[in-house]
């Protein structure tokens, strides 16, 4: 026969037993005692906090014979039946493996009994994001109103995945993490229990490696215990997980305080030649100078969640280092997780971290004194237009330059003396006259809107040069608007402030027609001319026209270049097209 996992053979049997979660303890034990027990109840977190502990326990308290303020006992027959998985009134389901919406009206169905043996019946929902669309709606009115014995209890990871409408009917709780000490203590005694030793520092890494799941650091502990003869070391823990010894990362981060490269490469080769995870390893330093931080900036109030060793090492470090480093070496230090995962150079980003670390970020290498003789690059003429702040309260008589701050104002008509120390450009002594004061002319190359110039549309070629533009902006305003025209539809004609639109179909003419498609199509054109215009559609121009046909050819012939100029010279209008086989005719 198996034996059974750790985190199962010490699962929580009472409250008193839970480890951490003293707010969700408090509330429902209070709840019990008074008598004011819901009927829907959402357990969320991450994994491995007790979830699904805490529902089994619920359900054996509002079901336990003992008084109201021990419950759960722990040793009545409802409280071992359930605790034995055959209790017949404690329905629990994994929704992962139930999503239908069979499944949800089977509950529905079997809600309506009454219990057999206890004074509730408890349907506990593991996952329960899980369940489809269907199954959620399904369930919404038996969760609203409830038989009066019957309690839902549902536990879930994903809490985002869960419909409103759900979480609005039920007691939402929320489980934190568990804390490094409260894994290290329950650790400690689980292997009092069982009769193992473990070294000093082995639960720490355990409960580190855990990330606050209870459940995964009982998972480790019991395939640590398989090493067998009933001790527990360092060494097992670090070839198990891949974790490198506390001092080897108080080891580097001493490096890095004492800006020493040697040293902090030796740690980093020796952490490499014993094996170790170094991904793990950059994970385990990432932690370290972030505690660090933490007790830097506020020594009093962090809580150091480590051995004593440990602790006085991070005290010390954090009383020696400066905030902007600490904030430097863990932004480098957060980015080698990705770079050794990818890269195939072992331990080789590590190595550059660590250097880039104690050498420090890069320095512009743009000294500030050459700055007066980079910046003057604009034209002079464009200076008086906008003077800086530092500029306004001078005279407007000509004295020489002040050698304090390089002023990009009209320059001297002369080369520069030697007294004057403000280096001009080869171009700045020829390209303006000396000016006695701020000069009223308009400023070089003003600033355009993305739109351009905004003018009225002369004429169809005008209009057909603006257009992709114009297609190019509806994309912000109507993506459907934009492929609709790019499908088929161009202006040929314009008369005053009506554009002719053309459609190759009749169904581009009919969406085109659409009222909402009309007024973005303006507006947009409107931008770019800074005139409203009018669309107008061929169909709407055909209906005027005895000869559909006919129409169509003359504003087709419109767009020519050529006859759009005879047209303006002669001040006419094409009233009719002949081809030369019917001038010769006629």
């Amino acid at each position: 026969m198996a034996t059974q996992a750790l985190y199962r053979r010490y699962r929580s049997q009472t409250f008193d037993e839970l480890v951490g979660q003293e707010h969700i303890v408090r509330t429902l034990r209070n709840a019990i005692v008074d008598g004011r027990i819901g009927h829907a109840y959402l357990f969320t977190g991450p994994r491995g906090v007790g979830k699904t502990t805490v529902a089994r326990l619920l359900a054996k308290a509002v079901n336990c014979l003992a008084e109201p303020s021990e419950r759960p006992c722990g040793t009545c027959n409802m409280c071992v039946s359930t605790a034995e998985g055959s209790a017949v009134d404690v329905i629990e389901m994994d929704a992962a493996s139930h999503t239908s919406v069979d499944d949800a009206r089977e509950i529905i169905e079997r809600v309506q009994f009454r219990p057999a043996l206890g004074r509730y019946k408890v349907y506990i929902i593991d996952e329960v994001h899980m369940l489809s669309t269907a199954a959620f709606n399904a369930l919404l009115k038996t969760l609203e109103e409830p038989p009066n014995h019957a309690i839902f209890v549902l536990a879930t990871t994903e809490i985002h995945k869960v419909p409103a409408t759900i979480l609005s009917r039920c007691q939402r709780y929320t489980f934190n993490r568990h804390n490094v000490s409260d894994t290290v203590n329950h650790l400690r005694q689980i292997a009092i229990t069982e009769g193992y030793h473990i070294e000093a520092g082995v639960a720490e890494a355990i409960a580190r490696a855990a990330t606050g799941s209870m459940r995964d650091a009982l998972s480790i502990f019991d395939q640590l215990m398989s090493y067998g003869s009933g001790q527990v070391s360092m060494a097992m823990v670090q070839g198990l997980l891949g974790v490198t010894a506390a001092q080897e990362v108080i080891t580097l981060a001493e490096a890095l305080l004492n800006s020493d490269v040697a040293a902090a490469l030796q740690v980093v080769a020796r952490v490499a030649s014993q094996g170790a995870d170094m991904r793990q390893f950059s994970r385990d330093i990432v932690q370290h100078l972030r505690l660090v931080m933490l007790v830097k900036a506020d020594p009093n109030g962090t809580a150091i969640e480590a051995a004593e060793s440990e602790a006085d090492a991070v005290r010390d470090q954090a009383r020696r280092a400066q905030m902007g480093s600490l904030v430097y070496w863990l932004r480098r230090m957060s980015e080698l997780d990705y770079e050794l995962r990818t890269s195939p150079y072992g331990q080789l980003p590590l190595e550059l971290a660590v250097v880039e670390a104690i050498a420090g970020p890069p320095v512009s290498s743009a000294a500030p004194s050459a700055a007066p003789v980079s910046r003057p690059v604009a034209p002079p003429s464009a200076a008086p237009a906008r003077p800086s702040a530092s500029e306004m309260p001078r005279p407007s008589v000509p004295p020489a330059p002040q050698p304090t701050a390089p002023q990009p104002t009209a320059p001297q008509p002369t080369a520069p003396t030697p007294a004057t120390p403000r280096p001009v450009a080869p171009s700045d002594a020829p390209a303006t006259p000396p000016s006695r004061g701020p000069s009223n002319e308009p400023a070089a190359n003003p600033p355009t809107t993305p739109l351009g110039d905004k003018s009225p549309i002369g004429d169809v070629t005008d209009l057909l040069e603006r257009w992709p533009a114009i297609i190019r902006d509806l994309r912000s305003k109507s993506r459907n608007l934009e492929a609709l025209i790019k499908s088929g539809i161009a202006p040929i004609d314009i008369q005053g402030t009506v554009i002719t639109l053309k459609a190759d179909n009749e169904w581009l003419l009919n969406k085109i027609q659409e009222r909402n498609n009309v007024t973005i199509l303006e507006e947009v054109i409107a931008r770019y001319a800074g005139v409203s215009y009018t669309i107008r559609s061929v169909a709407e121009a055909a209906k005027r026209d005895s000869g559909s046909a006919l129409r169509e050819q003359i504003r087709d012939t419109t767009t020519n270049p050529l006859v759009r100029a005879a047209m303006n010279v002669f001040d006419a209008d094409v009233v009719s097209i002949e081809t030369p086989e019917q001038g010769e005719t006629a």
